[in-house]
């Protein structure tokens, strides 16, 4: 993939990483606090020491907590919840953030929306075993025609993925599967958004 692809896909991971890294932070930062009130306390009364200790084992699982909740972050979207009806009344833009979530809770280990301006056709970029994904999300009213299929072609080419997929809540025209049979992408219509769900 091209760099800016790359960059992309990792953003998420990086976010997760500084994450996790400011809360082992916090946790390391409050054991070394514990320890100096303890040592320079003036009065060691055991009540005192008690209560720091829980009060320091709390702030200890709360971040062991946190921790654990942003390793596992799958999104807000659960499947079963949503039928395919409710996907057509929301915008563009809440339709491509949703699809990732989707994505991820179907399989992909990463589904990252790009930038609403100069996307050059693709409106997700996501990965699943090692082969990487130039999506492009069509909420429409009526059946998608053959220019979402050119547009996610030449994106796909343009951030080096493997695969180019049109993705919508309606159908595609009889040009548009026409012209992704010849040029290889993949059509995923209403019926394949309801199995995702």
């Amino acid at each position: 993939m091209k760099k800016i692809g790359r960059e992309n896909f990792s953003l998420k991971q990086r976010h997760i990483t500084i994450r996790i890294c400011s809360y082992i932070a916090a946790m390391i930062l409050s054991l070394c606090l514990l320890v100096f009130i303890i040592q320079t306390s003036q009065s060691h009364e055991p009540r005192f020491i008690a209560a720091i200790v829980c009060v320091w084992v709390l702030f200890f699982l709360f971040c062991f907590y946190k921790i654990y909740r942003t390793k596992n972050y799958k999104g807000v979207f659960r499947k079963g919840a949503l039928s395919v009806g409710e996907l057509d009344n929301l915008d563009g833009i809440a339709f491509e953030e949703l699809a990732c979530e989707i994505l991820v809770a179907n399989g992909f280990e990463i589904a990252e929306n790009t930038s609403a301006s100069g996307d050059y056709g693709v409106d997700i970029l996501a990965q699943r075993e090692g082969m990487s994904y130039a999506i492009q999300c069509k909420r429409y009213l009526e059946p998608v025609g053959l220019e979402a299929v050119q547009q996610v072609y030449a994106g796909r080419a343009y951030y080096e993925c493997h695969v180019a997929v049109v993705l919508t809540n309606q159908k595609f025209t009889a040009n548009a599967q026409h012209l992704a049979d010849k040029l290889g992408v993949v059509l995923w219509d209403r019926e394949t958004l309801r199995n995702f769900l």
